[in-house]
């Protein structure tokens, strides 16, 4: 039987994509034909440089990084480190290639920089694709549970209704924009808005068209808010801003513009297809010059703002009083 009836019999195919990194077109061509034998794709680098470079471009698909270690005017240790120093590649495996078996001091060295494995050249094509294999499954393995807990906490911080974060996302967010702005003195606002009449709209139509008019105003909010913004479906059909680097003037005349914009886009709900204008309420409360940065209650302060333009009449943004 041949090495390569072997590797097919013992090991089973698994798709997968490295890197190998090696000075030598004569062994990146060694490793890329039993890399063939086990069906995985194969990326070349003929430098440290170049490598560093690739690992970057591909940090969200690469399986394992081979890396020779006696390149010429290359540290090899410096790019082990420096794969380990960038958040985006950290988590990749790094298998080091060597000439002959590593001394003990060498092994240490591969701990410590964070090495996943070595391979002694010449090396066993059993013993290499078997490592490689056992490597990228783990690698793809522990990617797709980074991947599940992502998707899980981002899931955890949006209102599955309008698709904003929700209100414990925005609690927690809000104490560390309180910590930013006693330790900057920088500037922020909370925008707290209501919409008018929203029960009314439940038990006219229905509250499939109130959901409707929930969407609605959260895609006009993510419309109009900066990428630094953080807005949030507070509870039923009240919804908060958390503005950055805002005063409480200029978050004013954020809600105001927002304000505007719902009150001439209106939607048509019922069974007859009725236009129906949607307004809301607004209330503004900040941390900036006016206040010292004052962050206590900023809440609460917006809330009561939003009762006073409530009381006023609605469809209108009051700042808090000074």
């Amino acid at each position: 039987m041949s090495v390569r009836d072997s590797l097919i019999s013992v090991l089973p195919i698994a798709p997968g994509e490295i890197l190998v990194v090696d000075d030598e077109e004569s062994a990146r061509r060694a490793v890329i034909q039993h890399m063939m034998t086990l069906g995985m794709r194969v990326t070349q680098a003929d430098s440290g440089v170049r490598a560093l470079e690739m690992a970057h471009e591909k940090a969200t698909t690469l399986d394992c990084i081979m890396l020779d270690l006696a390149m010429p005017g290359t540290d090899s240790w410096d790019v082990l480190a420096r794969l380990r120093a960038n958040p985006e590649t950290a988590s990749i495996p790094v298998m080091l290639l060597t000439f002959g078996n590593p001394t003990e001091t060498e092994m240490l060295k591969m701990v410590e920089h964070g090495a996943t494995d070595h391979l002694a050249k010449p090396f066993s094509s059993l013993l290499l694709c078997a490592k490689v294999r056992a490597v990228c499954e783990r690698s793809r393995t522990q990617r797709e549970l980074k991947n599940k807990l992502q998707f899980a906490l981002e899931h955890a911080a949006h209102d599955a209704l309008t698709g904003l974060f929700n209100r414990r996302y925005f609690e927690r967010r809000l104490k560390e924009e309180v910590a930013h702005a006693k330790r900057h003195k920088g500037p922020f606002s909370v925008v707290m808005l209501d919409l008018d009449y929203f029960k009314l709209v439940n038990d006219t139509y229905g509250h499939e068209d109130g959901d409707c008019v929930l969407r609605h105003l959260a895609e006009l909010i993510q419309a109009q808010l900066r990428e630094d913004d953080v807005p949030c479906r507070y509870g039923g059909e009240e919804f908060v801003l958390l503005l950055r680097g805002t005063t409480g003037m200029a978050a004013r005349i954020v809600a105001n513009r927002l304000r505007v914009t719902l009150a001439t886009k209106p939607l048509r709900l019922g069974p007859k297809s009725e236009l129906r204008h949607i307004t809301f309420s607004a209330g503004v409360a900040a941390a900036d010059e006016r206040n010292a940065y004052a962050a206590d209650n900023v809440v609460s302060r917006a809330d009561a703002a939003l009762y006073r333009a409530k009381r006023a009449g609605r469809n209108r943004v009051e700042l808090e009083s000074e």
